[in-house]
């Protein structure tokens, strides 16, 4: 019923709550239209073609057959996969001498970059197996974290976070898992987690810690339990819960809410946009925020009280350096998508209260964001403690990787987080020799035996590409490079 004791102001306030309904709707058919342009063109396999590009190992090969169960899933055209980096016996010899040259120089731009020498520097080798398993990983984490680099990174009393992170392809999780098992090994109960859209820790501890919950990790070794936990962040629930937050429940929740606002064509228009459709497509940043903001409500119960080391085992630099900068993110990506929802509440709630006379509700989606807009601040303001935090940079002695992780230090401290060691991944000793590539050899023709047999990776055209003696960078080697893999 129409309420005439409504004031001009208040007659002038649902004019232009119904001016902006009628401005926002345009927007956002036209963001929903971009989304599915990109997704029919992913599905079209007469223009687009997935090609998977992994390493020779075990833990490459189990995230590759991962990888393409989701594009077939998704129906995205996927007829290729790329073994890179196989050592051959007759490229072994050659690849270590060159490689030697081309590691000392990334070595020593490690050792004088003005972002990178001032950090305890700790150097693990390419060791001549796969890093996968508990026993591995002991043997690994006993020549990476030694006692002296462990007691330094253990100081001080309490709670303990450590974030590992870097380049792709590096070894992060090799070394999480590694200095989880230490960690633990000393005697401190240890949680290490995977926020990497692309798990990979299951596979390095060699146990299923999916699920998004704490699972201990079975001794192999008999006797008692070690006190280490794995977890990986559950990203399609988060996703979901993402969803639900932001729409209100989805496109269902969203339409019977749109019902009810008494606005005619416009309500039409609104449901007609469906805005849970574009809840199905988050910007970019937020399987990492959200990942982070589940941790730290997880370790605010009471039930996770106990973990007195966190390791962080991060997504590559790109999802890092999004989550550091997690304000501005929630400001510019998913804060514009629930401004847009408050704006749409209560413009509608002011239109249809002028014409009801009912009173304004708050709308509980935006409650419920606003509180985890509030975890991820927590979250952030964790991350940059130096008394409970810590920042590890993993890297391998490439130039590439060398230059990409002096731009991810000089980040870390513009954010001021707190970051005191570089570990160089995957050095190749001096008496490195025919034992060590054999042994190489092998285990890569076991990941090769794997790639084979598979049903799904078994289906795809095999291309194989050598482990160069030199670094493939600068247009001369990529197209030496593109010559022999692109033939």
């Amino acid at each position: 019923m129409f309420q005439a004791s409504r004031t001009k102001p208040e007659r002038i306030l649902a004019r232009n709550s119904r001016d902006l309904l009628l401005c926002l709707v345009p927007c956002a058919f036209a963001l929903q239209e971009r989304i599915r342009m990109v997704k029919a063109l992913f599905r079209d396999k007469d223009q687009t073609e997935f090609i998977i590009a992994t390493i020779p190992t075990q833990l490459g090969i189990a995230e590759s057959r991962r990888l393409l169960s989701a594009l077939r899933q998704e129906n995205i055209p996927c007829k290729r996969i790329i073994v890179n980096q196989v050592i051959t016996p007759n490229t072994g010899h050659a690849f270590l001498k060159l490689r030697l040259k081309d590691q000392q120089a990334a070595l020593s731009l490690l050792d004088s970059d003005p972002a990178l020498k001032d950090l305890n520097h700790v150097r693990a080798p390419l060791v001549d197996l796969e890093v996968r398993g508990l026993p591995a990983l002991q043997y690994f984490g006993s020549t990476v974290w030694k006692d002296e680099v462990l007691d330094r990174i253990n100081a001080g009393s309490g709670r303990r976070y450590f974030m590992l992170g870097g380049k792709g392809g590096v070894g992060k999780t090799s070394c999480s898992s590694s200095l989880g098992m230490r960690c633990a090994l000393a005697g401190h109960t240890t949680l290490v987690v995977s926020t990497d859209p692309a798990h990979s820790l299951s596979d390095s501890l060699d146990q299923d810690v999916s699920g998004g919950l704490p699972v201990q990790v079975q001794n192999p070794f008999g006797g008692p339990e070690l006190p280490l936990y794995g977890m990986q962040i559950n990203l399609e629930q988060a996703r979901a819960e993402l969803r639900s937050t932001v729409a209100g429940g989805g496109a269902k929740g969203l339409n019977e809410f749109l019902d009810g606002l008494g606005l005619g064509m416009l309500s039409q228009q609104l449901k007609d946009l469906d805005l849970g459709e574009l809840m199905d497509t988050p910007p970019p940043g937020v399987d990492e925020a959200i990942a982070i903001s589940k941790v730290v409500q997880f370790l605010d119960s009471p039930d996770y009280a106990h973990f007195d080391r966190i390791i962080f085992d991060t997504a590559p630099t790109g999802h890092t350096l999004r989550l550091l900068t997690l304000p501005d993110f929630m400001d510019k990506g998913l804060g514009k998508l629930v401004m847009l929802r408050a704006k749409l509440t209560a413009a509608a709630s002011t239109v249809k209260n002028f014409f009801t006379g009912g009173k304004g509700e708050q709308d509980p989606a935006v409650v419920a964001m606003e509180k985890l807009r509030g975890r991820m601040d927590a979250a952030r303001a964790l991350f940059h403690d130096s008394s409970k935090t810590q920042f590890i940079i993993v890297t391998i002695p490439t130039l590439m990787a060398a230059a990409e992780s002096a731009r991810l230090a000089a980040s870390l401290r513009q954010e001021g987080i707190p970051l005191e060691t570089l570990v160089v991944n995957q050095v190749i000793r001096e008496e490195a020799g025919d034992k060590f590539l054999q042994a190489r050899i092998a285990d890569q023709q076991r990941a090769m035996q794997v790639v084979q047999s598979d049903p799904g990776l078994g289906e795809l055209q095999l291309i194989t590409g050598p482990l160069f003696d030199l670094e493939v960078r600068g247009v001369p080697a990529l197209q030496y490079f593109g010559s022999v893999v692109w033939k």
